[in-house]
């Protein structure tokens, strides 16, 4: 029996004024309707697909997009919904208000949104029309990278956000689409659908949907590492590891963006993504000629091959078109190369060596080394810091892992500012590491050489497996334990606790299970907030797993994750460590990926024979970028990737106010003495002291408005959200704290001449005022 696939898939870049245009929308959506066209499988799956692009996208047509195409979906088939684009808010109805405590309802917008008689798609809307596909029971996945939070981050330098104004026009309840229908009581007018679905969103409402460039062409990050990690994934995912993958690279590149996650039921998150319609891949490409592109091969980024940037590209074995899966591996009977010259989407065009060309031959090739194109670096600031940097920069042996660019698509940015250079993200000006004072030629080239530190960190984090392997996305099954209980989160936080006065690290376990039907190789690399890595977690760096055995991190005892004692003491409370598995048919040596931590002299790590395998030579390129000449007898390695995040979270120390004298609670801040209040008190992230703030960093009527934003104690580095809240906790009497006997809070940080701080409170319902502030 046949099943169908129908998708609606939205973007719009294109909106009317005044909703400020987008860039990667379109972009996404072109390369999810690509994929699917190239990678759903032919047998047993029919994909009906309806895109809306710009102008295509009004409400009506979205609308109908549910109510005429997903609807038709039903037991046996699958409704998929993917929207990139603007989201947003609006006033919610006073009817709603019940069920809203901010009084606004969550909103995707349309291309024709905000014109007058038109409004945006309301949460409430998009749940009824779930609930209109789901009457059938298809399997629904819903997609949304898009973002409506109406918050901003001090400091944030200029980027696109997936953001659009809050609609400040009042919506009659007869807009909306359940309007009509006399027996859909408001009470049950909800945001979250209560049909069988499973969702994943670009980001929590608290956060901005970023847009990143990949490929050469603007995408949303989210989207981009979404769909980068389908594309090089063997046949089909589950949800669960999808998204733990992908959440894993948004949060190796960029920071305050934390992908999101929901079913209705959780265990549907253990199906495979689009119920299996992913077909697998033959473990290698065909090669023909083509009478318009000359050689090509039947490849393309639908499967995960990766555009050419300068010299470094994609390169491939030839061997005659009849041989056997089993003698692709012997690389020494190759009967020529193939590098790859343009991508397209279903289809690469080759330039071959090696081999007498006929027009009418064709071959089988394998993928025998992957692109690792220099990062690119946008250098700025003052004068003096920035010639230095780029005198460090071109030297005569110049740097194989950076490059400057001066075009939007960087990836990091060394900023000369104040003195100090500061190493961040092209979107915000939060430094990665350390700041590094004085402009010299020392500290120039020390700037450099960090960045090239971060370059190589980012490349491991960023293997994947190469577009013709053959070993399927779960064969090695990797699960965590913390205090006897399985960790099935996308990504794992673990907190600090409190025993006997002390605070303890937590603690966890790693376990690894051959899944599959034939011996792997495993290797489990431990990727730190401070740029080391460490392949230690295994003996002697990896080891080997025959069908069905089981192997466990450091041979089964707890492994500590811990915040470092220097950190914290800079009030970072927070610190994330990515492991990544690797998995090969043949042995590899892992330790050549390992590194120090930044900030930290570096070492000589001893090095094995890197033998010949595709694979050693890889992680031989990132760390050492030797060009040597192949081995003749190079070994073809078959590998994948895997990875997860985990998060320590070491809250900070609270101190008891006292009656006498002022305390100090860290990072220049300090409690004035208070006669009457007993209390302990200490600065956190809000995210740490509530889970139930939701979206609401901001109150809603500050919302949006330009110049409000969200006020931090401490300059945050890296991963760490940085100290945002004042916590009190064991209160005894708070009615003592008056206007008359205020608590003072004490804060050594300037803030401009036409700049106010207001104190707010967040009980779950509302925000309350504290009092005011002033300089001191």
């Amino acid at each position: 029996m046949t099943r169908n696939i129908y998708a609606l898939l939205v973007g719009i870049d294109e909106y009317i004024s005044p909703i400020p245009p987008l860039n990667g929308c379109v972009n996404d959506i072109t390369a999810a309707q690509e994929y699917l066209q190239g990678r759903v499988a032919t047998a047993g799956y029919q994909l009906n697909l309806r895109t809306l692009l710009n102008t295509e996208a009004t409400r009506q047509a979205i609308v109908d997009g549910f109510r005429q195409h997903l609807s038709q979906a039903t037991s046996e088939d699958v409704a998929f919904f993917y929207y990139a684009g603007h989201g947003s808010q609006e006033n919610s109805p006073e009817e709603f208000w019940a069920i809203e405590p901010d009084r606004m309802d969550e909103t995707i917008v349309c291309y024709d949104s905000r014109q007058p008689g038109v409004w945006d798609l309301a949460d409430k809307e998009l749940a009824l029309l779930i609930a209109e596909v789901a009457a059938k029971n298809p399997h629904i996945t819903v997609i949304m990278d898009c973002c409506h939070s109406g918050s901003g981050t001090r400091g944030d330098l200029d980027f696109a956000v997936r953001k659009a104004p809050i609609d400040q026009r009042r919506r009659p309840l007869e807009s909306f689409l359940f309007a009509a229908e006399t027996n859909r009581s408001l009470e049950n007018a909800s945001s979250k659908p209560n049909s069988k679905y499973i969702s994943f969103s670009a980001c929590l409402d608290s956060e901005l949907a970023k847009e990143y460039n990949g490929d050469g062409q603007q995408r949303g990050v989210f989207s981009y590492f979404l769909l980068d990690t389908l594309k090089k994934a063997n046949g089909s995912l589950t949800y669960r590891d999808l998204f733990k993958r992908t959440k894993a690279l948004v949060s190796s590149k960029v920071t305050a963006q934390s992908p999101q996650m929901e079913a209705t039921i959780p265990d549907d998150l253990d199906q495979a993504f689009l119920g299996g319609a992913i077909a697998k891949r033959i473990p290698y490409f065909n090669v023909r000629h083509d009478n318009n592109h000359g050689w090509v091969l039947d490849g393309g980024a639908v499967h995960g091959i990766s555009q050419p940037t300068g010299s470094e590209t994609t390169i491939l074995a030839l061997f005659p078109f009849d041989s056997q899966t089993e003698q692709l591996q012997q690389l020494s009977t190759a009967l020529g190369a193939a590098r790859v010259v343009e991508v397209m989407p279903q289809l690469s065009k080759i330039t071959i060596t090696g081999v007498e060309l006929q027009p009418e031959m064709t071959f089988k090739a394998v993928v025998t080394s992957l692109p690792l194109p220099p990062k690119k670096v946008l250098i700025v600031g003052e004068a003096a810091g920035v010639e230095l940097a780029r005198t460090a920069l071109k030297t005569p042996q110049s740097s194989l892992y950076i490059q400057e660019v001066t075009t939007p698509d960087a990836e990091f940015k060394l900023i000369a500012r104040d003195g100090k250079y500061l190493i961040t993200r092209p979107v915000d000006d939060r430094p990665l590491v350390a700041q590094i004072p004085g402009y010299t030629t020392a500290t120039a080239t020390m700037a450099i050489q960090r960045l090239e530190h971060i370059a190589r960190w980012t490349n491991i984090a960023e293997l994947s497996s190469p577009a013709t392997s053959r070993i399927q996305p779960n064969a090695v099954q990797i699960q965590m334990y913390h205090d006897g209980q399985e960790l099935r989160d996308a990504e794992i936080r673990l907190e600090y606790r409190l025993e006997n006065g002390k605070s303890k690290s937590p603690t966890f376990k790693v376990k690894l299970t051959n899944t599959s039907t034939e011996p792997l190789y495993c290797a489990l690399l431990d990727l730190t907030d401070r740029y080391a890595v460490s392949a230690e977690l295994l003996p002697t760096g990896g080891v080997w797993l025959q069908p069905g055995q089981e192997a466990w991190a450091l041979g089964g005892e707890s492994i500590y994750s811990s915040v470092p004692e220097a950190l914290w003491k800079q009030g970072i409370t927070e610190f994330k460590d990515l492991l990544k598995l690797i998995v090969s048919t043949t042995e590899f040596d892992a330790t050549l990926l390992t590194q120090d931590e930044l900030d930290l002299p570096s070492r000589a790590i001893p090095r094995t024979n890197p033998g010949g395998g595709t694979l050693n030579r890889l992680m031989t390129r990132i760390q050492s970028r030797d060009l040597r000449a192949q081995p003749e007898e190079e070994v073809y390695d078959d590998w994948v990737t895997t990875q997860i995040s985990v998060v320590t979270v070491r809250p900070q120390s609270t101190t008891a106010i006292s009656q006498n004298g002022n305390i100090s609670l860290g990072s220049g801040v300090s409690l004035q003495s208070h006669p009457s209040l007993k209390a302990n008190a200490r600065l956190t992230t809000v995210s740490q002291s509530t889970r139930d703030l939701g979206n609401h960093l901001l109150p809603p009527m500050l919302q949006g408005r330009s110049g409000i934003q969200p006020f931090s104690f401490t300059s945050s580095r890296g991963t760490d959200p940085g100290l945002s809240a004042l916590e009190l906790t064991e209160v005894g009497d708070a009615s003592v704290v008056t206007s008359l006997d205020p608590l003072k809070l004490l804060v050594d940080l300037p803030i401009g001449a036409n700049e106010q701080i207001l104190p707010l409170s967040y009980d779950g319902e509302f925000f309350l005022p504290l009092g005011s502030a002033r300089s001191t």
